[in-house]
């Protein structure tokens, strides 16, 4: 076992991390096993964000490995993964296209559709985690153990969760009694990793071997590792729901800033208003008292009786104009 290329893979650090986080603890053994085994051609059957997909072709380019590698799905998610719409595939189709479109393939199809497009004993590196279920995991197995090379690994995610009908543990258990060439790594929901047995023997991972003494120290190392990039991710969480927080705090202050500034208009307006009915009310009162004054006033009194001549001749003037009205009429 190379104790160089372990103590290389403490340092990898994924470009790419998107919800869900179930494969994050498997990340750095993704990155180590592919340069381990180096593989003409590498296929992931389900790849959702792209996590772990993402993970082995950025060990790829970062090995300098001349591996052809081809992520099988369809995007649309099933009763495990959820269902979700194109926005996931043309995430994860962008980055691909931009950091690994020149040695890796996205095929958006069903994975026994897929399987027609490699020649049989081509892949020497199979990922499987698709659909859960007893049935269609085992189905993906047979389907792709064709394709297989002599020796090739095969890696198969979830095999420690029991529930919601899943079924990779049942398979898995069944496979530990054919190909005793295998380990079970029990975090991230598990993840169990075989060779066939018709490998040459120069391509015989000794680590992976039956009572190898270096199986235990190989789970032990990367389970350690998984937990790091765990609580990278999860500290990386936090620090984003950090700024989102403080670009929303950032957007309240500055609208309660325009709020403070409409208030203080609105003051300032109110302000101008009551002046204007201050005014007015001084006017008024000054009106009034001088119309007090003049009714008081002993002019007022010696006019009152032409005051009421006047009166009476506009009076009499609208009844003539009527009467002469109503003659000319008549």
């Amino acid at each position: 076992m190379n104790i160089k290329s372990l103590l290389e893979v403490s340092e990898f650090s994924p470009s790419s991390l998107q919800a869900p986080d179930a494969w994050m603890g498997h990340l750095p053994f993704a990155a180590w096993i592919i340069r381990e085994v180096s593989p003409k051609v590498f296929v992931e059957l389900g790849t959702h964000s792209g996590n772990s997909y993402f993970s082995f072709c950025q060990s790829v380019v970062e090995g300098g490995l001349s591996s052809k590698c081809f992520a099988v799905d369809t995007w649309q998610g099933d009763e495990h993964a959820g269902h979700y719409g194109d926005d996931i595939f043309t995430q994860v189709n962008a980055h691909h296209q931009q950091h690994y479109a020149h040695f890796s393939r996205l095929l958006r199809m069903p994975f026994n559709e897929a399987a027609a497009y490699f020649s049989d004993e081509s892949i020497e590196l199979l990922h499987i985690d698709g659909l859960h279920t007893y049935e269609a995991v085992t189905d993906d197995f047979e389907t792709w153990l064709p394709k297989l090379a002599p020796g090739a690994i095969v890696l198969f995610h979830d095999t420690n969760v029991r529930e919601r009908n899943f079924g990779v543990w049942r398979l898995w258990e069944e496979l530990q009694g054919v190909y005793l060439a295998n380990l079970e790594f029990v975090h991230s929901h598990g993840l169990g990793v075989l060779q066939l047995n018709n490998a040459p023997a120069q391509k015989k991972l000794p680590w992976l071997q039956p009572g190898s003494p270096e199986k235990q120290d190989v789970i032990n190392y990367f389970a350690a590792l998984g937990s790091r990039q765990l609580e990278r991710y999860g500290l990386s969480q936090v620090e984003s729901r950090a700024d989102e927080q403080g670009r929303h705090i950032v957007v309240l202050t500055q609208a309660l800033t325009e709020r403070e500034e409409q208030v203080k208009s609105l003051d300032q307006l109110v302000t101008e208003r009551d002046g204007r009915i201050n005014s007015i009310m001084v006017e008024r009162d000054a009106a009034v008292h001088h119309l007090h004054d003049i009714r008081n006033s002993r002019s007022w009194r010696l006019t009152a009786p032409l005051r009421f001549l006047k009166v009476c001749v506009l009076r009499l003037r609208r009844q003539f104009f009527t009467l002469c009205h109503l003659i000319r009429l008549g």
